[in-house]
């Protein structure tokens, strides 16, 4: 595997174990998970993802 693989899957997990713990503290409030809370994860993911991409662009140009 290369350096910018490598790089991109340990972001991925970590923001995916992020979003894990969200989801968990979400779902031991009193009220459940909401329609927000909801909304919050799919930011969380898309912050991830943004966040990935931005790891190989940068990796791939500084290698």
């Amino acid at each position: 595997m290369t350096l910018v693989t490598k790089s991109v899957l340990v972001t991925a997990v970590l923001g995916l174990l992020l979003i894990i713990y969200e989801w968990n503290m979400m779902r031991k409030k009193k009220g459940g998970v909401s329609a927000t809370d909801k909304r919050n994860l799919r930011d969380l993911v898309f912050f991830t993802a943004g966040a990935c991409a931005l790891v190989a662009f940068a990796v791939a140009n500084l290698f």
